[in-house]
């Protein structure tokens, strides 16, 4: 019943606004106006619909000039609208095969899941440059819910691969190994070293992988 009613949700106005401030680090009525074809009115309306729902909180944001700005930024709950690949249901497990076979058993799982996700990952990459390549492991981490993008900054040339969602956040957060193999993953797949780093304020999530040939 959820997931016929997530994809139902998935198709309306709200969850473009979601979307949209999901892959920022907070918006304002006007900047949202400028991404969805909506009035101001109306993403005013979904806006306070979604914040009193508790999806949605705001802050004053610094401007150059003038008074501060109301922007609109995710709240934790609104996370159950994004993919999320393993659930409380996976910590539990890896929790009871601690406790049958030891401190060491779950990361030692983890690794053996990420070497196999490695492999396959590595094997669905195409392209000859690094760009090439990076702009093919960002769609196809695109296509696995985590919200990725390829950007490369003009002033210096550099490559990154930006990403708003982390089906594996819960995992994550509980074991240690999971980013460290998210790296390993990048610099396998990219063939270059990688550096990942991570930004999270209220409900939004920000993961910014540096490519480093």
């Amino acid at each position: 019943m959820k997931s016929r009613l997530l994809k139902k949700f998935a198709k309306s106005q709200k969850y473009q606004i979601l979307s949209e401030i999901k892959r920022s680090q907070g918006l304002s009525v006007s900047e949202l106006c400028e991404r969805i074809n909506l009035s101001y009115m109306g993403v005013k309306q979904h806006c306070v619909s979604l914040e009193k729902d508790g999806y949605l909180d705001t802050w004053r944001r610094p401007k150059g000039m003038g008074r501060p700005e109301k922007a609109y930024r995710l709240t934790n709950q609104a996370q159950e609208f994004f993919p999320t690949e393993y659930t409380n249901l996976t910590l539990e497990i890896l929790e009871s095969i601690r406790q049958v076979y030891g401190e060491a058993a779950p990361e030692k799982i983890l690794y053996q899941i990420y070497q196999n996700l490695i492999q396959s990952v590595s094997s669905r990459i195409t392209g000859v440059t690094l760009e090439e390549k990076a702009r093919s492991l960002a769609a196809y981490r695109e296509s696995e819910g985590y919200m990725s993008e390829f950007y490369h900054h003009p002033d210096n040339g550099q490559y990154y691969i930006i990403e708003y969602n982390s089906p594996v956040l819960l995992l994550a957060d509980r074991y240690k190994i999971v980013p460290q193999m998210e790296e390993q993953l990048f610099e396998r797949a990219l063939g270059v070293k990688v550096l990942r780093q991570t930004e999270r304020v209220s409900g939004l999530y920000k993961c910014v992988f540096t490519l480093q040939p």
